[in-house]
């Protein structure tokens, strides 16, 4: 509160000097994305919008470094960022943040909103402050919204992709609404690493079923018995191989697994492939299944036919968008409780109800995506 009230008492100077910087041609942007890798691929279309809206301009952007490898490859980004271990938590990640913000922008888009980032780009000067507005979670935070040049509130019901392109309209150009539809996008994968996930995944000793074997939110993620009685469905009621995905912390799971079934049928790729490269190992895939976790959507970029478990999260603020894309919503009542501005790590009701799937509802839909594939 002391940071947001020294801020309001300096307004009549700060707000006269930012106004001093505005210029007719926007030629630097910074956006603030530090969400992780399903969240970040979902709001990559408001980078390649920029690019149309302001050709010429240099998008810099800031990331969560989970991501960072992804948005290194993405041609609609010039620079990227890394968010400190510790984000813009005391005087010195505040003053990291405003290091940052004084390099120069002619605009600020934050997709990543709190008290900081509402306060420190007027400090900075920067004279374009725009931002995506909370829903949920407010706080005192709502009290700094007036010092942006521009917010755009998120709407319960709309997608979180939507609220994040409409932003764009505070940088004062027309063309906006004529994007709404971009695409997601993930990296080009180097050649070596598409030879070498055909190498892999031999098209002819297809279908190879991707399964996401864990998440970054563990609310989300399947119970190992869920996981073992999904990838014996598989095996047992279609003829597809299955290729377990995950990082090299999901290596123990992944064990178990080829414990149980064996590995003529079942591979394990936890851990054996750099986000940077894992599209072209997706790519491979007649079909992906897992919960609502970043691979999941890195998948649906990719073109994958995928099945997405939602479990506590919200469809209405995010979900795949692939034409090939299904949905299993959650069953219980107190689902979805996570959403864009307010997603537990932890369950509130101290159970994992929302994660009771029906497997074999699942191997269904499976059943009938990997035979839509081969047509």
């Amino acid at each position: 509160m002391l940071w947001l009230l020294l801020t309001w008492l300096a307004t009549p100077v700060l707000l006269p000097l930012a106004a001093l910087r505005r210029k007719v041609v926007i030629r630097r942007v910074l956006v603030i994305q530090t969400a992780k890798i399903g969240d970040f691929v979902s709001t990559t279309p408001v980078f390649r919008a920029i690019k149309q809206l302001l050709p010429g301009a240099h998008v810099t952007v800031l990331v969560n470094p989970v991501t960072a490898p992804l948005a290194a490859k993405l041609d609609s980004i010039d620079e990227v960022v890394s968010l400190p271990t510790r984000g813009f938590r005391g005087l010195k990640g505040k003053g990291w943040l405003y290091r940052l913000l004084v390099r120069g922008f002619d605009a600020v888009i934050v997709l990543s909103p709190n008290l900081s980032t509402f306060l420190l780009p007027l400090w900075a000067r920067i004279p374009r402050r725009i931002s995506v507005l909370p829903d949920r979670r407010k706080g005192s935070a709502r009290l700094a919204w007036p010092l942006l040049t521009y917010g755009e509130p998120h709407i319960h019901g709309q997608l979180f992709r939507i609220t994040a392109l409409q932003a764009l309209r505070g940088l004062g150009v027309p063309g906006v609404a004529d994007l709404l539809a971009l695409p997601n996008e993930i990296p080009q994968p180097s050649t070596e690493a598409v030879q070498r996930a055909k190498a892999i995944l031999a098209p002819e000793a297809g279908p190879y079923l991707g399964v996401g074997i864990s998440a970054g939110n563990v609310m989300k993620a399947l119970p190992p018995s869920v996981l073992f009685s999904l990838v014996d469905g598989v095996l047992s009621q279609t003829n597809a191989r299955v290729v377990l995905i995950g990082t090299s912390q999901d290596s123990r799971l992944a064990n178990e697994i080829l414990a149980r079934f064996g590995s003529e049928r079942v591979i394990d790729a936890t851990g054996r492939w750099t986000l940077e490269d894992l599209p072209a190992l997706l790519a491979q895939l007649d079909a992906y299944v897992g919960v609502d976790s970043g691979v999941t959507y890195m998948a649906d970029a990719a073109g994958v036919p995928v099945i997405d478990i939602m479990g506590p999260a919200d469809p209405l603020d995010q979900r795949p968008l692939g034409a090939k894309a299904i949905v299993v919503p959650s069953e219980p009542e107190c689902a979805p409780c996570s959403h864009a501005f307010d997603a537990p790590y932890q369950c509130r009701h101290s159970h994992r109800a929302c994660l009771n799937v029906s497997v074999a509802d699942v191997i269904s839909l499976l059943r009938s995506v990997i035979i839509s594939a081969k047509e």
